[in-house]
């Protein structure tokens, strides 16, 4: 027995009211800010970023994939080298570079900095925040 709905609108019309409401359905996932502890751009705010120094800034703004940079004070602790990957663009729109951070017990660290306009900052990588359990 048809309903209501079938009898008051078209083959067309239904249709279209389906793909509206995944649109909305859509939409309201991929929105910008849509949880807890997200910044716009979509990255996590899970406290670690912050604003490098100019020296630091620079050097990623312009380092070669591979060049290496020694630091005496640092986010990441005391006399640390930090080696440049390869820029790329991510989802959030920015310039962002992976480093790989070597302390000096020859530690090495992977994170993650991307380009704003107060200059580099540095990001947790999404892989730590797995690793490291959800905060919600």
């Amino acid at each position: 027995m048809p309903t209501i709905a079938h009898l008051l609108l078209s083959r067309p019309a239904r249709c279209g009211l389906a793909v509206m409401g995944c649109s909305l359905l859509l939409s309201g996932c991929a929105a910008l800010g849509g949880f807890p502890g997200s910044k716009p751009g979509g990255v996590v705010d899970g406290g670690q970023g912050q604003t490098l120094d100019e020296n630091l800034s620079g050097f990623l703004a312009q380092a070669p994939v591979g060049a290496v940079i020694t630091l005496a004070e640092s986010p990441w602790g005391r006399d640390v080298e930090v080696m440049a990957d390869e820029p790329y663009h991510a989802a959030s729109g920015r310039e962002c570079r992976k480093l790989q951070v070597i302390s000096a017990s020859d530690a090495t660290r992977r994170v993650v900095a991307c380009e704003t306009e107060e200059g580099w900052e540095s990001q947790r990588l999404v892989t730590d925040m797995l690793s490291a359990g959800s905060t919600r």
